[in-house]
């Protein structure tokens, strides 16, 4: 079972076993194909969430994990947009299931450490470059909008996890969010 279409076949848990185990291999799959898989387990974790155990959701983290960096080795996306659909997925969970610090998926502080630690530059920065965004070299705009993909599922998370009590490093984005391109 290492074929992309015997993995579309799949339900959430099936998925999730087999992903762990790492298979496919990194090299058994075209760039597309995993970017397909990373596409598919998203999917069935957006919809196959519940009442799951730590056990099950660890496992479900780990798949997905895998799964990221297996479409970052083939080329079929690049690491910082491996971050940004762990973000968007961790937001779309969290919405729908309480935080849960043993969970990589489901852990706020972890995910918002990450969020901070791989920013492509700091809130300040942002906000001198922000000012003329549309003067600068597409290279310069494009970490802008890096940074807002990032930070925007990020400040929905911790406003989730943590309400009116954000971090002053977020705070700082929050700030200059709007201005972003």
């Amino acid at each position: 079972m290492n074929g992309f279409d015997d993995l579309t076949a799949l339900d959430l848990q099936s998925l999730a076993e087999v992903l762990t185990s790492h298979a496919p291999a990194q090299s058994d799959l075209a760039a597309g194909q995993w970017l397909g898989v990373v596409e598919l387990l998203t999917m069935r974790l957006t919809q196959g969430f519940g009442d799951l155990s730590t056990e099950y959701w660890n496992m479900c983290s780990s798949a997905f994990g895998y799964t990221l960096d297996s479409a970052v080795a083939s080329g079929a996306i690049d690491y910082r947009e491996s971050l940004i659909r762990r973000m968007n997925l961790s937001l779309a969970l969290l919405q729908k299931n309480p935080p849960n610090t043993r969970v990589d998926l489901l852990n706020p502080d972890l995910l918002i450490e990450l969020l901070l630690r791989e920013l492509p530059m700091s809130a300040r920065e942002a906000s001198i470059m922000s000012a003329d965004w549309r003067s600068r070299d597409i290279s310069q705009i494009r970490a802008l909008r890096m940074a807002k993909n990032l930070v925007s599922p990020g400040l929905a998370i911790a406003r989730l996890a943590f309400g009116e009590e954000l971090d002053p490093r977020l705070q700082e984005w929050e700030t200059i969010l709007p201005s972003l391109p």
